[in-house]
């Protein structure tokens, strides 16, 4: 049996009896955590792009207050993907962004299919275990050859999940798998931009597409994805992938491993260690910044090739760059939606002091995550030649690693929620996705909800 049938296999038989327990608290944080980002970027000038094109003619409020509309299911999952990625606020896992796609997808499809809250975590945990298996056959990243890899892995777990919910049987599976790996596309050139979000709704729409087109009978090869001229290959920078390992999926479980790594900051992944190291020393040495003279930041090589924007001139742009990352730590100590805007990127001190920085590629690589250096750090010269070095920081907070208090996820939930909800109706929400288990349906996440916008 090759690796794309054994997926087929895999998701045929995902029920909620076959999740483990302890995974279960980690897909509840991942789906509270998506749900309120989504609610903040549905507010995002990306949003209504993507639902005109789609044809949608209602108020992007409805879709926040989970009410029925009148959109195929993969249409308003690619709605709520572009929405859930629009501020790149979403958790991260495996170098990618696996919330990001799985919740918009088993949303939209739980939504058609009228599933509880218990066949939604089979169905995001099914995406993420598909995810993890075609990852850790990668020797390398996909960066490195210019995809981004929450739209090339995530279009193949998007149509698992989306199997799970339908009920499909292991040959049908196969073919939907099968026909996602020839719809998944994504370019790290267009990082920056609203089509970077674009990527992961239209990821989260193909895998819903996916499935469709196999139980209307499209037919696809059985080896798409483990195939020398498959999937994997196809994608990898230098073609060193396992095809041929036999598959562990449902015998090893790899959320246990990689978990879901909650952001803090609105700002790429990459750059979080470095926030982190700025803050700390900021803090800790009561740095004020018109003193620093220079910036050394130590970051993995990986990031800073994503972390392009070397002086960034929108909020867009400031999310993939190393140099804003520390001037936002350094000037306002916090790196958060005030200062992910326009009106601070431009402030002249912001500008100036990014001038002082010089990013540093590190090449060596952190045990069990090729895509990351062990650390990163800043080294700070001061206008007086002092040298202050900040911690270096491995788990940056929010990781999996680390762990969220509730405390801190409701925080962050309820500052993306007030986009669309106010604060009571935001905990009622809040409240309902942390009880995910006892879920009765989609439409039972509080459809009364009001926008504060209407």
């Amino acid at each position: 049996m090759g690796l794309t049938r054994e997926i087929g296999e895999f998701v045929a038989g995902m029920t909620f009896d076959k999740v483990p327990e302890k995974a279960v608290p980690i897909v509840v944080t991942g789906f509270t955590d998506c749900v309120g980002v989504t609610l903040a970027g549905l507010a995002e000038p990306v949003s209504p792009i993507v639902a005109k094109w789609v044809g949608f003619k209602g108020s992007l409020a409805d879709i926040a207050r989970f009410e029925p509309t009148n959109l195929a299911a993969p249409d308003l999952a690619l709605i709520l993907g572009t929405a859930a990625h629009a501020l790149d606020f979403d958790d991260t896992a495996y170098n990618g962004h696996p919330s990001a796609v799985l919740v918009p997808a088993v949303l939209a499809e739980a939504q058609e299919v009228g599933a509880d809250g218990q066949a939604m975590i089979a169905a995001y945990l099914a995406g993420y275990e598909i995810w993890g298996e075609l990852t850790e056959r990668e020797s390398g990243t996909l960066h490195e050859k210019g995809w981004h890899p929450s739209a090339m892995y995530g279009t193949i777990a998007a149509a698992g999940a989306s199997a799970v919910l339908r009920g499909l049987d292991a040959d049908m599976a196969t073919r939907a798998i099968g026909i996602a790996a020839s719809l998944a596309a994504g370019v790290i050139a267009n990082f920056g931009s609203m089509t970077k979000p674009f990527h992961l709704g239209r990821t989260a729409q193909s895998g819903l597409a996916a499935t469709r087109l196999a139980e209307a009978g499209l037919t696809s090869s059985p080896d798409a994805i483990e195939h020398d001229l498959g999937f994997l290959r196809a994608v990898s920078p230098l073609r060193e992938v396992d095809t041929t390992r036999p598959a562990v999926l449902g015998k090893t479980w790899h959320i246990f491993k990689q978990g879901i790594n909650v952001k803090l900051y609105p700002v790429c992944f990459g750059a979080h260690r470095l926030i982190d190291a700025m803050v700390g020393l900021r803090d800790s040495q009561g740095i004020d910044y018109r003193n620093i003279a220079s910036v050394d930041a130590q970051v993995s090589a990986n990031s800073s090739k994503i972390l392009r924007n070397s002086r960034p001139q929108t909020d867009l742009e400031a999310k993939f760059s190393a140099e804003f990352a520390v001037a936002a730590g350094a000037i306002a100590g916090r790196c958060g939606a005030e200062e992910v805007s326009n009106a601070f990127v431009l402030r002249p001190d912001v500008q100036a002091l990014m001038g002082k920085v010089t990013v540093h590629p590190i090449h060596d690589k952190a045990q069990g995550d090729h895509s990351r250096s062990p650390f990163d750090w800043v080294e700070l010269t001061m206008s007086d030649g002092r040298r202050l070095v900040s911690e270096k920081i491995d788990y940056m907070r929010g990781h999996f690693k680390r762990g969220i208090e509730r405390d801190v996820l409701w925080q962050k939930f309820s500052d993306c929620a007030a986009a669309m909800v106010d604060r009571q109706q935001a905990l009622r929400l809040f409240e309902s996705l942390q009880d995910l288990p006892r879920l009765r349906s989609v439409g039972s996440l509080h459809p009364s909800l009001v926008s504060a916008a209407e």
